[in-house]
């Protein structure tokens, strides 16, 4: 089982997907030559709260058993949720790749969600986050095709759940998080990580 990591407040956050590409400029003409080599992955920066007494040493002991960068978590990032939905999406067909997905289970003839919202695949170590780059369409049937980055890593199961309400994404931690310690009992903690694969 994965842990998850308790959310209090959070101070800030910052999200990145990281593409593995190379560049190479040439010296004589300017021109530029750009290589793919598929790899895509989210990076994460995050900024707790102050917390006091008891939390605080929570979820520093929660840091501290992941033992460093061998630990994964998953996130659930407060700032992509979308609370009140009702609808459990699935997947509609076995065998697919790229940054496509046929999908079903959405309110017919509608748009649910927009170009930017998340949903995340997978449970556990295979929970995976994807970012939409198109609109939502669904057809009169409930069916709806989904544009999105990063690519698929693997091909879903034929009915396999999208999670829309409150993403996921599997983490590991990039380097040690120190415990910052303040006066009448504060803690102060700041992380970086990047996504388990």
């Amino acid at each position: 089982m994965i842990p998850e990591l308790p959310l209090t407040l959070l101070q800030s956050l910052e999200r990145r997907l990281v593409s593995a590409t190379a560049v190479a400029t040439s010296p004589f003409t300017g021109s530029e030559q750009v290589q793919d080599w598929g790899g895509e992955w989210w990076e994460y920066g995050i900024e707790m709260a102050r917390t006091n007494g008891r939390d605080g040493r929570r979820l520093s002991a929660f840091l501290t058993a992941l033992g460093g960068l061998r630990g994964r978590f998953l996130f659930r990032d407060p700032t992509i949720r979308q609370p009140g939905i009702a609808y459990t999406p699935t997947v509609a067909g076995a065998g697919q790749s790229g940054g496509t997905l046929n999908t079903n289970g959405w309110p017919a003839s509608s748009t649910p969600l927009f170009a930017g919202d998340f949903f995340s695949l997978g449970v556990d170590h295979q929970t995976r986050l994807y970012q939409l780059t198109a609109d939502v369409i669904s057809n009169a049937s409930g069916l709806a095709t989904l544009s999105f980055v990063p690519r698929l890593r693997a091909s879903p199961t034929d009915g396999a759940a999208l999670e829309i309400a409150a993403p996921a994404v599997l983490l590991r931690l990039t380097a040690p998080v120190p415990t910052r310690i303040g006066r009448a009992d504060t803690f102060l903690f700041t992380l970086t990580a990047r996504e388990a694969l």
